[in-house]
């Protein structure tokens, strides 16, 4: 038989799809799965048609089946609201509140200010006896909106279940003053009353399943059906791999080959974003030739050299995929690990970095300095919670709402999951491949340590300090006071003592225009800095010039 081309894959596609909305109509849930399990082979990259076969699993009682689709329609969407409390709903309906609080984390992390999701983590802790965590979570929610008292009501009930009726009767009064003819607050006035004048509290009968919200999420297959009919058979990019190149002639062919291979396999639409680092041998041709031979890679040239950071920054600018993928272009970076990025971030982490676990480097100039330099960020950045290994590995995996929210100057790209915490987001760290040159040379050494090291200071004063510059400011002085104290005492005691041959003026002239001296030139490093990105930011310029694009398309 000869191969399908894509017209007749499409028309199954569509056949499948109108097959199963039949069978839906019909209540043939068995059949309606069969058509839609057809069409995801042919089409597994529309997150729509994964999360009806999640639902129908769910109403078949398939829980394994219904957990893979679910887990693979936020692979695809990971930071889509409906489908992450839909799975959280899914989560508690088959007892699992654990895994239920982490994806529930996730939606609030997207909607901070929803009471009603506040409401349900109250629920779910309430449900695990977590009775603290339970009542911290439903006064947050009433605090959010005072208006919505289903948070509140539980609260009343959850008094009166650790037998704090007083406070159960306080909850009483605030929800009758809001709304007193209310079904439900007369219901928590009847048990409130019967709470007191019973004498045997552990038997009085009180609901132990407090009320989850009313969300409007928990919609049947046939009406995601008539949702997302369209999307169904669209889909959108779901993966954008960002490559910067500089002087990688022999490489990039392997590399794009190697790419193809594996995403493919990924059965979601993908894009790869070269950009052109001003690069000096043929570079610019072979980009130019693989773009015309593949409609999915997108060319970035730069009219000069601006650095990794500033290639990686447009690389971000002009990514249309839910996910963005980073990784280098000297084959060191092995492409078959991206599904494995991929397969951890669907566990409901916001980015994942690689860590070249066995790295192929020179141990003098490469791996030594990488080590020291990780674990000096360690220590800066103990404040965001966040701790890695490797840094420096470009093999990350990004939500493209986390990187088109950060601004990249200088060395900063190395630096983005610290930025990442900042924003409140899971970051995690894999164990990658990481394979030994083989075409080309090396375009870092040891030159590069100073500018991370001005980097990390940086780093520690946006951290910490941006808002506050005078604690930042205050704590050098303060050691630069003590330092100076120390040494005049050490001076003063020599000079009394005639142990030094030297003025005692002089070294007090010396060291306090050395401590001046420094106490400048960081000012001054400091201030700049504020002062390029209010340049950049305020006016929205870019820092690199782009000569021209290929293959480039608006997202839809």
């Amino acid at each position: 038989m000869g191969s399908v081309t894509p017209v007749e894959a499409h028309d199954d596609f569509n056949k499948y799809i109108n097959d199963g909305r039949q069978f839906l109509k019909n209540q043939a849930i068995e059949a309606a799965i069969q058509c839609f399990e057809n069409a995801f082979a042919i089409k597994g990259n529309v997150p729509e048609l994964s999360f009806v076969l999640a639902k129908l699993f769910q109403v078949a009682d398939k829980t394994d089946k219904s957990d893979i689709y679910y887990k693979y329609t936020l692979a695809l969407k990971p930071d889509h609201f409906e489908y992450l409390y839909d799975y959280m709903m899914h989560l508690v309906d088959t007892a699992r509140f654990t895994d239920a609080i982490e994806v529930l984390q996730r939606c609030i992390r997207l909607h901070p200010d929803n009471a009603q999701l506040f409401n349900d983590m109250g629920v779910i802790h309430n449900t695990l006896q977590n009775y603290s965590e339970a009542i911290d979570h439903f006064l947050r929610a009433f605090k959010i909106n005072p208006d919505y008292l289903v948070p509140m009501i539980n609260l009343g009930y959850l008094y009166i279940q650790t037998g704090e009726i007083g406070k159960a009767d306080d909850v009483l009064a605030l929800c009758t003053k809001k709304e007193s003819q209310n079904s439900e607050v007369k219901d928590l006035a009847k048990v409130i009353a019967s709470a007191k004048s019973s004498a045997d509290s552990e038997n009085l009968t009180v609901r132990k399943e407090l009320r989850f919200s009313d969300q409007s999420f928990q919609i049947v297959p046939m009406q995601i059906l008539d949702k997302f009919g369209e999307s169904i058979t669209s889909g959108n990019i779901g993966l954008s791999i960002v490559i910067p190149v500089f002087n990688e002639e022999e490489n990039l062919p392997i590399l794009c080959k190697e790419l193809d291979e594996t995403l493919k396999s990924l059965q979601q639409e993908y894009e790869i974003i070269l950009i052109d680092d001003g690069s000096r041998d043929k570079s610019r041709d072979v980009m130019t030739a693989l773009a015309k031979e593949n409609k999915r890679i997108k060319v970035i040239f730069f009219r000069r050299n601006y650095g990794q950071t500033a290639a990686i920054s447009a690389g971000f600018k002009y990514a249309h995929g839910d996910v963005i993928i980073t990784l280098d272009a000297d084959l060191q970076n092995d492409p078959a690990d991206i599904p494995k990025l991929l397969q951890k971030m669907s566990e409901g982490y916001d980015l994942v970095n690689g860590w070249r676990k066995d790295r192929q480097d020179k141990m003098l100039s490469r791996k030594i300095p990488s080590m020291i330099a990780n674990r000096i960020i360690n220590k800066l950045i103990e404040g965001t919670n966040v701790q890695l290994r490797d840094f420096g590995c470009t093999l990350k995996a990004y939500k493209s709402g986390i990187v088109k929210n950060i601004h990249l100057y200088g060395e900063m790209h190395r630096f983005i999951p610290v930025f990442a915490a900042w924003i409140g987001v899971k970051v995690t760290e894999i164990p990658v491949n990481h394979r030994p040159r083989i075409h080309g040379t090396a375009k870092y050494n040891l030159s590069r340590v100073s500018r991370v090291i001005f980097d990390l200071i940086v780093v520690r004063f946006f951290s910490d300090y941006m808002t506050r510059p005078i604690q930042f400011f205050g704590k050098i002085a303060k050691k630069v006071a003590g330092s100076g104290l120390l040494l005049l005492a050490a001076l003063s005691v020599c000079g009394l003592t005639h142990l030094l041959p030297i003025s005692l003026n002089t070294i007090l002239i010396l060291t306090a225009l050395l401590f001046f001296s420094s106490m400048q030139l960081l000012t001054m490093g400091l201030i700049g800095e504020l002062m390029i990105r209010f340049y950049f930011e305020v006016q929205k310029k870019d820092f690199y010039v782009v000569e021209r694009i290929l293959n480039d398309t608006e997202k839809t």
